[in-house]
């Protein structure tokens, strides 16, 4: 499948969710592999939101800032250049620490 477009994090695209904004990469309409999607997530709450579970897996990649992760009740210190796992059906939240925000790639992929 070829992509003609590839969005990047533009405001008109921005989603709010609780303590993070998430800005779409690729979607359903726009990816190169089924099922796959990706996008630019800037965490602002000191706060952990109620964990999420996903059907499909997710990874993430820490790009700035630091913060914390709880996954499967263990919690995790995130700080730039680190990459972290949460197969599927794992609750899972993530927080900044600090003063700036903490900035994550995340992706969903098929288990």
């Amino acid at each position: 499948m070829a992509v003609t477009h590839i969005a990047g994090p533009e405001e008109s695209t921005r989603r709010v969710f609780p303590g993070a904004y998430s800005y779409p990469i690729f979607d359903e309409h726009n990816t190169p592999v089924n099922a796959f999607s990706a996008m630019f997530n800037i965490f602002f709450s000191d706060e952990y939101p109620e964990p999420g579970m996903h059907d499909d897996h997710e990874g993430f990649y820490v790009v700035s800032g630091y913060g914390k992760m709880m996954l499967n009740a263990e919690e995790y210190d995130l700080k730039p250049g680190f990459a972290m796992f949460a197969p599927a059906g794992v609750p899972h939240a993530i927080k900044k620490v600090g003063s700036e925000d903490l900035h994550v790639f995340l992706y969903h992929f098929p288990k």
